[in-house]
C-alpha cells in the first residue's frame, strides 16, 4: 500500500472515530486490528465498512468501569451500534455478513461469534413479532381524537393511543431482555408480548379510557363502565386466552408465560422504579401521574441494556411509518425471516404446498401438531414386548440426555422442550418399529431398540424437531454438539423420520430435515474427528458403480445394499453386528478386541459395511444433482460434458479423498468444473460465472467460497488454521491434486483419451407430480373486446345511390376472411396461396357441394 493511500485510511478513520466519540483506547485498538488484518488479507469493498467492523469487534473485547459499586465493569464501551452503522453507511445485512468474515481473518474468539448469529437472528424474529403486534393492537384500540390534533393547548401527560402503542412495545422489550431464553425462539417471545399486550390493555379499562378502548374486542368486559361492575377486581380479569383466539398463538403456554415468569418480571420492575404505580396490582401504569415517566424510565432502560450488550436498538421500528403499517413484505432493511429454500433431497415426497403462513404463525402451528402427541408419556404396547430390560436402557438414555440438554440450553423452559422431544421420540419410535415389522415380519425389534447409535440419533432427531418448530436460535449443529454425536451417523436417522413420521410433521419442518441432512453429507460428516475417515482408512472409499443399487443387484449383493430406501434395520446394520457378535461370543476385553479386528478384515474384504454404502450413495446422488444444476446454468448440460465432469469429480473424492477433509462438497463441485474449462479451453466461462450461478441453488452460502480450509490448525505450535477464498484453495491445493488426471480429458493428448468414463446416478422419472390444493382459482370472465365491422345500411328508393357504392365497394374489398375461399374464387385477382391442411375439412366440403348444386341449376 502506499503511503498517501495509507494516509488518507488513517485520515478517514480518525474522522469517523471523532464523530462517533470513541475513546482512545478502543480507537488503537481497532486500529491496530485493522493493519493486522490488512496485512494477511485483501479488504474488498469501502474501507468504511471495515472500519466498522474493526471498531465493533475492538469495543465488544473492552470493558469500561462503572459508578457505584467498587471494581463493577461493563463489558463494552457504551457505542450505540445502530449510530455506528449509520456513520459508516452501511446496512444490518451487510454488516453482519462483513462482520462474519471478519471474525475469521481477525481470528476472534468464539463467544464473539455467538453474538454475531445471535444478532443476524434477531431483526428478523423482532420485525415479524412487530408486525403481528400492530395487527393486535389495532384490534384491542382505537386511535383517541388527540391523536388528530397538533394544537399547544393539549396535555402532555395524558395517553394517547400513539404513545401508549409505544409504551408497550418498550415494555415488551425491557422484559425480553431481562432472561435471556426470552430470546430462545419465536413462540416463546411471542407469548411475552401477548402478557405485555394483557398488562397495558387491564391498565386502560382501569383508568376508565372510554376513547382508547375498542368494545367489540372478544376480550372487553360486558359490564365495564357500568354502575354493576366491580372495578376493584379488574386486575384479576385476563385477556390472555381471547388475544391466543385472535392471534392462534397457544393459550396455555401462554397463561404459563403469565403466571410464572411474567409475573415475576413485573414485580421487579415496579421494585427498581422502571414501572411505576401499585405493585400489588399492577393498575396504574398509564395514569396521569404516572404515564410520562413510566416511558422515559423504560426507554432509559432499554437504552442502557442495547448500550451494554452492543445489540441493535428494537425501537428503530417505532420511528418508520413504513413498519407502522405492518407490512410483512419487506423485512428490516432486507434483513426479515424468511421460508428457506427447498432443498434437492427427497422433494417428491414434500407435502402439498399451501398457502404460505408468516413466520409467528408456522412456528405456532407447528408447535399445536406437536403439543397434540404431548400425551404420550411413554412407549405404547407394541415398543414394550422389548422386554424390562431393553426399555430401562432407553429410560436411561433420555435421563442422560436430558441432564445434557438442560446443563447446555440453561433455560427455564428446557424441561417442557424436552418432555415434548420425549413425546415425539415415543411416537416416531411406534411408527418406524411398525414399518419395520410390516416389510420384514421376522424381524426382532429388541435387537434394534438394543442398538444404542439408532436410539441415540432418533432422540437428537426429535430434539432438533422441536427446536425448529418453536424456531429456536439454537441452530443446527447445535444439537451435535450438546448431544456430542457425530454428523456421519446422525443423517443415518433422517430419511427414517422423514418416511415413517405419517402426516405428522409439516411440510417446512420436513424440508429443514432434508436440509440437515444435506449439510451432513456436504461437509459436516467430513470433518477430520468424523468417524467417517476411520472406515476409510480401513476401506476404501467407493465410487458410485460400487454402491449403485442396480450394479449390487446384478452381484447379487445383500439385501441390506440393495434396498434403495434403506430402513432402520439395514441402517444401523452393521452397528447391530458388531455389538451381538461382541455380546454373544465374547466375554473378555481382550476376546472383544479380538472381534473388532476380525469385523474390521470382513468389512475390508468382500462386504463393504452397510452404513458406508448408503452415506456414499446418498452423496453421490446429492453431488449429481447439483453438479448437472450447476452445469446447465453454465450451458454444459451436454452428455458428454457431463460424464467427463462426472469422472473427474469421481476422481477427486475416490483418489484425492483428503481434499474433502474439513471442506464442502460445492467447493470441490466448482473447482472441478472450473479446471475441466480449463483443459478443454471453453471460452467466455470464468470462476465468476460458476460462483454466480452457484449462488442460485437452495443451499449456496457466501462463506462457502469465501472460506476455504487452506491449512488445518496445529495443536503442538499452537497455529491457528488459515482460510482464503476458493479461487486462492484452486490455485494452490486443486490444481496441483487434479491437472494430471484432468488433462485426460483435454484434446492435446492423444494417447490418453481412452481413459474410462464413470457411471453417473440416474433420477428416476416416474414419481408422480404432486399439484398443490390451491392451484385451481375461480375468476370472472373478461369481456370480449372484439372490434366489430363497421354498419353500413341502405334503404331501397330512400338512401342516395352512393350509398350503395359504398356498399358494393365494401363487399368486394379485399379484407380478412375466416375461410379460405381464394382456392377456388380467384376472379377478383390473384390467387393467394391457402394454408388448409392437406385433409380437406367438413366445413369446406359442404361448400363445395352447395356451389355444385348452384352451378346445376343454373346449367
Amino acid at each position: 500500500m502506499s503511503v498517501n493511500k495509507a494516509a488518507n485510511l488513517r485520515s478517514q478513520y480518525e474522522d469517523l472515530c471523532r464523530e462517533l466519540n470513541m475513546d482512545r483506547e478502543t480507537e488503537d485498538m481497532s486500529w491496530k486490528m485493522f493493519e493486522e488484518v490488512l496485512q494477511r488479507s485483501t479488504l474488498e469493498g469501502e474501507p468504511l465498512h471495515w472500519f466498522c467492523c474493526a471498531l465493533y469487534a475492538a469495543c465488544r473485547l473492552s470493558y469500561t468501569p462503572t459508578v457505584g459499586e467498587s471494581n463493577a465493569i461493563v463489558m463494552g464501551n457504551c457505542i450505540s451500534l445502530n449510530k455506528m452503522l449509520r456513520c459508516c453507511e452501511i446496512s444490518i445485512s451487510d454488516f453482519i455478513s462483513k462482520i462474519k468474515v471478519w471474525h475469521e481473518m481477525a481470528n476472534l474468539p468464539c463467544s464473539f461469534l455467538r453474538q454475531i448469529e445471535r444478532l443476524e437472528r434477531t431483526p428478523g424474529i423482532t420485525f415479524h413479532l412487530y408486525c403481528r403486534y400492530n395487527d393486535i393492537f389495532e384490534k384491542l384500540f382505537i386511535s383517541s381524537p388527540n391523536d388528530k390534533k397538533n394544537t399547544k393547548y393539549r396535555s402532555v401527560a395524558r395517553c394517547s393511543s400513539t404513545k401508549l402503542y409505544d409504551l408497550c412495545w418498550c415494555l415488551y422489550l425491557c422484559a425480553k431482555n431481562e432472561e435471556p431464553s426470552y430470546n430462545m425462539d419465536i413462540v416463546t417471545s411471542f407469548h411475552l408480548l401477548l402478557c405485555c399486550i394483557d398488562l397495558i390493555y387491564i391498565n386502560v379499562l382501569g383508568e376508565n379510557r372510554i376513547d382508547l378502548v375498542n368494545r367489540n374486542f372478544v376480550g372487553f368486559p360486558e359490564k365495564w363502565g357500568t354502575s354493576s361492575y366491580d372495578s376493584k377486581q379488574l386486575h384479576n380479569h385476563c385477556i390472555i386466552g381471547a388475544l391466543c383466539n385472535l392471534a392462534g398463538a397457544l393459550p396455555n403456554d401462554a397463561k404459563d408465560m403469565k403466571e410464572n415468569h411474567c409475573k415475576r418480571i413485573f414485580t421487579k420492575f415496579f421494585k427498581i422504579k422502571t414501572i411505576h404505580g401499585n405493585e400489588n396490582t399492577f393498575l396504574g401504569i398509564i395514569s396521569n401521574e404516572n404515564f410520562e415517566r413510566n416511558v422515559k424510565s423504560l426507554n432509559s432502560a432499554y437504552e442502557q441494556y442495547v448500550l451494554s450488550v452492543g445489540e441493535f436498538d428494537e425501537r428503530i421500528l417505532l420511528s418508520n411509518p413504513n413498519y407502522r403499517k405492518g407490512s410483512s413484505d419487506a423485512g428490516v432493511e432486507g434483513h426479515s425471516v424468511t421460508n428457506p429454500q427447498t432443498p434437492y433431497t427427497r422433494k417428491h415426497i414434500l407435502p402439498n404446498k399451501e398457502d404460505v403462513p408468516e413466520p409467528v404463525a408456522s412456528a405456532t402451528n407447528n408447535v399445536k401438531k406437536l403439543k397434540d402427541i404431548a400425551k404420550i408419556s411413554g412407549p405404547s404396547d407394541f415398543i414394550r414386548q422389548a422386554g424390562v430390560e431393553t426399555l430401562n436402557k432407553i429410560y436411561e438414555k433420555l435421563t442422560k440426555m436430558q441432564n445434557e440438554f438442560t446443563s447446555a440450553l440453561n433455560n427455564a423452559d428446557v424441561g417442557n422442550r424436552f418432555k415434548t422431544a420425549e413425546s415425539l421420540f415415543f411416537y416416531l419410535l411406534d411408527k418406524i418399529l411398525r414399518v419395520e415389522t410390516r416389510t420384514k415380519p421376522n424381524i426382532n425389534i429388541k435387537i434394534l431398540l438394543g442398538t444404542e447409535t439408532f436410539i441415540t440419533t432418533l432422540i437428537v432427531c426429535c430434539v432438533e424437531i422441536v427446536l425448529d418448530a418453536y424456531q429456536s436460535q439454537k441452530k443446527f449443529p447445535w444439537v451435535l454438539t450438546c448431544f456430542n454425536i457425530s454428523a456421519y451417523h446422525f443423517h443415518k436417522i433422517i430419511e427414517i423420520v422423514v418416511r415413517s413420521h405419517d402426516e405428522l410433521l409439516s411440510r417446512p419442518l420436513i424440508k429443514h430435515l432434508n436440509y440437515i441432512e444435506e449439510t451432513c453429507l456436504e461437509s459436516l460428516a467430513w470433518k477430520s474427528e468424523s468417524p467417517l475417515w476411520d472406515i476409510i482408512r480401513t476401506s476404501a472409499l467407493p465410487t458410485w458403480s460400487d454402491v449403485d443399487v442396480d450394479n449390487l443387484a446384478k452381484r447379487n449383493q445383500s439385501q441390506i445394499q440393495q434396498s434403495p430406501n434403506c430402513s432402520a434395520y439395514e441402517t444401523f446394520s452393521s452397528t447391530i453386528v458388531n455389538e451381538s457378535t461382541r455380546r454373544d461370543l465374547f466375554n473378555s476385553a481382550r476376546e472383544s478386541s479380538n472381534a473388532n479386528e476380525t469385523i474390521v478384515k470382513k468389512q475390508d474384504g468382500s462386504r463393504r459395511t452397510a452404513s458406508l454404502t448408503i452415506f456414499c450413495r446418498k452423496f453421490y446422488k446429492l453431488a449429481w444433482i447439483r453438479l448437472k444444476e450447476l452445469c446447465r446454468e453454465l450451458m454444459l448440460a451436454e452428455e458428454p460434458h457431463l460424464n467427463k465432469l462426472w469422472t473427474l469429480f469421481e476422481y477427486s473424492i475416490t483418489q484425492r479423498t483428503e481434499l474433502m477433509q474439513d471442506r464442502h462438497l460445492d467447493q470441490m463441485i466448482m473447482c472441478g468444473i472450473y479446471l475441466y474449462i480449463r483443459v478443454q479451453d471453453i471460452k467466455f466461462k470464468s470462476f465468476t460465472d460458476i460462483m454466480k450461478f452457484y449462488r442460485k441453488q437452495p443451499q449456496a452460502q457466501s462463506r462457502t467460497y469465501r472460506e476455504v480450509l487452506i491449512e488445518a490448525a496445529e495443536e503442538e505450535n499452537g497455529s491457528h488454521a488459515e482460510y482464503r477464498d476458493i479461487i486462492y484453495f484452486y490455485n494452490n491445493i486443486f490444481v496441483k491434486n487434479l491437472t494430471p488426471y484432468a488433462l485426460n480429458f483435454s484434446g492435446r493428448q492423444q494417447a490418453q483419451q481412452n481413459v474410462p468414463l464413470s457411471p453417473h446416478p440416474t433420477e428416476k422419472q416416474s414419481y408422480p407430480r404432486k399439484l398443490s390444493n390451491n392451484l385451481i382459482t375461480v375468476s370472472r370472465m373478461e369481456k370480449s373486446e372484439h372490434s366489430h365491422s363497421p354498419v353500413l345500411t341502405y334503404e331501397f328508393s330512400k338512401s342516395p345511390g352512393k350509398n350503395l357504392e359504398e356498399l358494393n365497394s365494401f363487399i368486394r374489398s379485399r379484407g380478412k376472411r375466416n375461410l379460405p375461399f381464394t382456392e377456388f374464387d380467384s376472379s377478383d385477382g390473384p390467387i393467394i396461396e391457402s394454408k388448409i391442411p392437406k385433409k380437406t375439412p367438413i366445413y369446406l366440403e359442404k361448400c363445395r357441394g352447395i356451389l355444385q348444386d348452384r352451378q346445376e341449376d343454373i346449367k
